[in-house]
């Protein structure tokens, strides 16, 4: 009888085959896991009301990305009715992006409507108008808005109002976030003229977003 195993897989060779289906099956397994898992990514919690409860959160969701890092209120300085101190500032941020909301009372008598228009006017820059005030689009990232605030009768001085986005943002034009922050800047404008600095350019500033061009 021949004794000729060269036909036959050894021991060896069927633990090798084994092991090589078994990494077989754990690589298809993890790729089906890679495609198959859901996003993790936590869905970004924004209040109602931002800058210490004042101003409405809705223009702020429309800017952050739905996704991602947790949403901040980072400070809020300033956003109190009647806190009157001339200037205030509230940072957010979510998602990887972040948003800066300002106001100044201006004292200059050099920065007045006239200024303002100017501005408005530079390449880049796309004029905006809510009642009686006016400002601009600046560039991809930044609206600004100027409301009358005179500290005196007579006088011509301007409150300034704006809003700047950064981060994870594309550093291109774009129609929809512009109108967003305006639309921000508007709902800041109105909280910070009607109720911090008690504006006498309050009356004049209808509700909704700011025409654009």
């Amino acid at each position: 009888m021949r004794n000729d195993a060269t036909g036959m897989p050894s021991g060896g060779n069927r633990r090798k085959k084994s092991v090589v289906g078994a990494l077989g099956v754990l690589v298809v397994a993890g790729v089906g896991v890679a495609v198959f898992l859901p996003d993790r990514e936590p869905v970004l919690s924004v209040p109602d009301r931002v800058c210490a409860e004042a101003v409405p959160s809705t223009h702020v969701k429309a800017l952050l990305p739905e996704k991602g890092e947790a949403f901040e209120e980072e400070r809020a300085v300033n956003f109190m009715a009647d806190a009157s101190r001339g200037l205030g500032m509230c940072d957010l941020s979510g998602g990887g992006r972040i948003l800066v909301i300002k106001y100044s009372r201006i004292q200059d008598p050099d920065y007045d409507r006239e200024w303002v228009q100017r501005n408005a006017s530079k390449p880049g820059n796309t004029p905006i108008s809510l009642g009686a005030a006016g400002g601009y689009i600046k560039s991809y990232n930044r609206a600004e808005l100027f409301v009358d605030c005179p500290y005196s009768k007579g006088r011509k001085d301007l409150l300034e109002v704006s809003v700047g986005i950064g981060g994870n943002v594309p550093e291109t034009a774009d129609s929809t976030r512009q109108a967003e922050l305006s639309a921000l800047a508007a709902d800041a404008a109105r909280v910070v003229a009607r109720d911090v600095e008690r504006c006498e350019g309050a009356a004049d500033l209808p509700d909704g977003a700011p025409t654009i061009g």
